[in-house]
């Protein structure tokens, strides 16, 4: 398996993204987004999505020099059409908007329409966590990406529907959830094809809702799908991820069970919080501190294995791969290379 620094995959996406006609500041966003999911370890939104966005810029779905347009607003609320930009870009800086309300006003809210897929969202709380804000950024596919079954059902008819919250905490990392409202994202999936494994159980029912672990029983034909996490409750969490972040934005929810699968017209909706406007940052960063350290003072469940608080093992996983190299699967290495 290739070992590829970082600085020099940044680089060699950049350059592909480049070659399809996208501006350096475009190009630069979303290379450096998909390198820093893959030195999380996070390779359903890295790597894997570079020859899908290509083809999406080839067809036109894609507008590389897009610019963010403000659709309404107040003091405190944004609503922004992307224009049909990537994903990546669009929303980091509806997220620096929002940032920049809530240190005006305490608290701000921005939704989001009409953009490419956003990628891994707690690249976006962290980034807002950083800044000494509570941020919460849901996203839904605009009716699309249906790959999740509902609660007691064996068909598609909910997107993965992600959700992340993030804070910042005493040491150098903030807390940052980051979850599919379904099992796994549908990228693991396709990771897991690309690299020729197959699923753990409980991910995938194929088309007559049957537990699977062939990856190919998700894409068919006919298509199977993912299942909710926890059952009901992940269910219950996509519906309303679908409710604001799809119905607030314009985006879009899940009402055709005929919407393309691939879709590419996420509806983003995020909250921001100035702590400081509520406790003072440093007495939250210490209080923060000390309910990770409680957390982590319970005994393991296994010997060896370390409790770990929500966004530990990315932010591991990144400083080992900052310093090491990310390693890259051969088939996706392959395909980014290809793309170029």
């Amino acid at each position: 398996m290739p070992i590829v620094p970082a600085d020099s995959l940044e680089r060699t996406v950049a350059a592909v993204f480049a070659a399809c006609k996208t501006p350096p500041e475009e190009a630069q966003i979303v290379a450096a987004h998909l390198v820093d999911a893959e030195a999380c370890g996070v390779v359903s939104h890295g790597l894997l999505r570079v020859p899908q966005y290509v083809e999406a810029l080839a067809a036109g779905r894609i507008v590389p020099d897009a610019r963010l347009r403000v659709v309404s607003e107040t003091p405190a609320t944004l609503v922004l059409d992307g224009q049909r930009g990537f994903g990546q870009v669009m929303a980091l800086r509806a997220m620096e908007m929002a940032v920049e309300r809530a240190e005006a006003t305490g608290a701000s809210t921005v939704s989001l329409a009409n953009c490419s897929h956003t990628g891994r969202l707690g690249f976006y709380t962290e980034h807002a966590a950083r800044r000494g804000m509570a941020a919460m950024m849901m996203v839904n596919s605009g009716g699309c990406g249906q790959w999740v079954a509902p609660f007691g059902g064996i068909s598609g008819r909910l997107a993965t529907n992600p959700l992340s919250i993030a804070v910042p905490s005493e040491g150098d990392d903030p807390i940052v959830l980051d979850i599919a409202t379904s099992v796994a994202p549908e990228g693991k999936v396709r990771a897991a094809q690309t690299a020729g494994r197959m699923l753990p159980p409980g991910w995938v029912v194929d088309h007559r809702g049957q537990p699977a672990s062939d990856p190919a029983a998700l894409y068919g034909p006919p298509t199977g799908a993912l299942l909710p996490f926890g059952g009901h409750k992940g269910f219950g969490l996509a519906m309303l991820v679908d409710a604001l972040a799809g119905g607030l934005s314009g985006a879009g929810c899940c009402t055709d069970a005929g919407a393309p699968k691939a879709g590419e017209t996420d509806g983003v909706f995020i909250v921001v919080v100035k702590i400081a406007a509520f406790q003072g940052l440093s007495d939250f960063r210490q209080n923060m501190g000390r309910l990770t350290r409680h957390v982590k003072s319970s005994p393991p469940s296994e010997a060896g294995v370390e409790v770990l608080v929500p966004g530990e093992l990315e932010a591991k996983t990144r400083r080992r791969r900052l310093l090491e190299g990310i390693p890259v699967e051969p088939a996706t290495w392959a395909a980014c290379c290809g793309s170029n």
